[in-house]
């Protein structure tokens, strides 16, 4: 290559370099409150094998460098999360790097590593329909220095309670519901329970030797051990075994290991169902109801969704019920004891096949012995499943801090169906 063409070459690269750099420069910060970022040891380059008690995670924020709170969580091959062992470890690729995605700051203008680091890994955030970017360090030091943070959420075993800054949600003792729901004076409410109790009501019938069997469940049927929970200055993750207990009738049914994810603003519940070929192939009918049983005295409250924005208020002098039946991904309820967004997401190949999430409100009349307003979910053709196998459904809740108006659940929806765009890289 001739000198002339090294000179333009070198020219058009720093050209590149000062474009890029502009357009980080001029990129619109994330404002994204509720996201969490999960990033697996594996896309941190040359972390795998690191102990992460020599590990830091950072952010710039007008020029200078700030600590921010991050955890490690150890994952096996299998996917399962380990709520058991010490807070640092070696790493390896299935393990995780978590941390909110408001905390997230903004690069580091000349490519600079925090001061004192051996060796440093930029992370970005980016929107995926959007320029905004966020961006977080993740430093390796011989000697690191000391960070302490408090949690952002933190789990009570003894009271089967998850507490943060906006919320407090209380678990059943050996069972699969929630007793409270409360939010915080700063997030909205003031403390009181929002909850009679969460229900659960399933009847599966099935066509077994010439008559139809239908089995009926509820909440109460549903039993839970927990095997552990972690905690760290980002979430706090409830591992529970949980099996179906059906009656004298029938042996306990085991369905498996489930997490439930609490977070700042939010707490989530990834479930794996598994339907074998048997079961498509005679079930006839399948009713499911999962709905929030709300306190008489947190009334009035107001329901909304996408086809009802404005709002369907509850506890009206006359009793009502509604059910939707076209597909709802989200549903919230607000009111003065604060507001909060219930999502469902379920396979797309679901809906494909005609499942819808239908939702059903009702509530009672005014003589208080007989008051009851209740909100949730609905699961409706799921006779149309077409396929065996293990699919994948989630259930979260958000708080919303501010109440809710018209176009207030894009944020939580983004968070489930738009998840920000994660890269990253080792500086130089």
């Amino acid at each position: 290559m001739s000198r002339t063409r090294s000179r333009e070459r070198a020219l058009l690269l720093a050209l590149l370099a000062v474009v890029a750099a502009a357009s980080h420069a001029a990129a619109t910060p994330l404002s994204r409150l509720h996201d969490p970022v999960v990033v697996p040891v594996a896309r941190l380059d040359g972390i795998e094998g690191t102990d992460s008690a020599t590990l830091r995670l950072y952010r710039v924020r007008d020029g200078r460098w700030e600590s921010i709170p991050y955890q490690f969580d150890a994952r096996s091959g299998d996917g399962g999360l380990a709520v058991a062992g010490p807070v640092d470890f070696r790493l390896d690729a299935d393990d995780e790097l978590v941390f909110m995605a408001k905390d997230a700051g903004e690069r580091s203008a000349d490519g600079t590593r925090p001061a004192g680091a051996d060796g440093a890994v930029e992370i970005e955030l980016a929107e995926p329909r959007g320029d905004e970017r966020g961006y977080a360090y993740l430093a390796a030091f011989a000697s690191p220095p000391e960070v302490s943070f408090e949690p952002y959420v933190t789990y009570d075993v003894a009271a089967r309670e998850a507490r943060s800054a906006f919320y407090r949600v209380d678990y059943a003792a050996g069972r699969n519901f929630f007793t409270g729901v409360r939010i915080a004076e700063g997030a909205g409410g003031y403390r009181s329970n929002l909850l009679r109790q969460s229900r659960m009501r399933g009847s599966p019938t099935f066509s077994l030797l010439l008559t139809d069997v239908t089995l009926d469940f509820t909440e109460q049927n549903s039993v839970v051990e927990i095997e552990g929970v972690r905690t760290g200055p980002v979430r706090s993750v409830r591992r529970v075994k949980l099996s179906v207990d059906l009656g004298p009738l029938f042996p306990e049914l085991p369905s498996g290991t489930s997490y439930t994810y609490h977070y700042l603003t939010s707490y989530a519940t990834p479930t794996r169902i598994k339907f074998p070929w048997i079961m498509l192939q005679t079930l006839r009918d399948f009713r499911f109801e999962n709905v929030l049983d709300f306190q008489p005295d947190v009334m009035p409250l107001t329901y909304h969704d996408a086809e009802h924005p404005g709002g369907i208020a509850l506890a009206p002098a006359a009793p009502f019920e509604v059910r939707t039946t076209v597909d709802h991904e989200w549903w919230v309820h607000s009111g003065s004891a604060g507001t909060m967004l219930h999502a469902m997401v379920i396979p797309p190949a679901w809906r494909d096949w005609g499942v819808v999430r239908g939702t059903v409100v009702r509530s009672g009349g005014t003589d208080a012995s007989a008051r009851q307003s209740a909100a949730g979910y609905t699961l409706l053709n799921m006779t149309s499943l077409r396929e065996a196998g293990a699919y994948d459904l989630l259930m979260a809740s958000v708080v919303l801090p501010g109440g809710y108006a018209a176009g207030d659940e894009a944020g939580p929806m983004a968070m489930m169906n738009d998840p920000l765009v994660v890269s990253s890289h080792r500086m130089p």
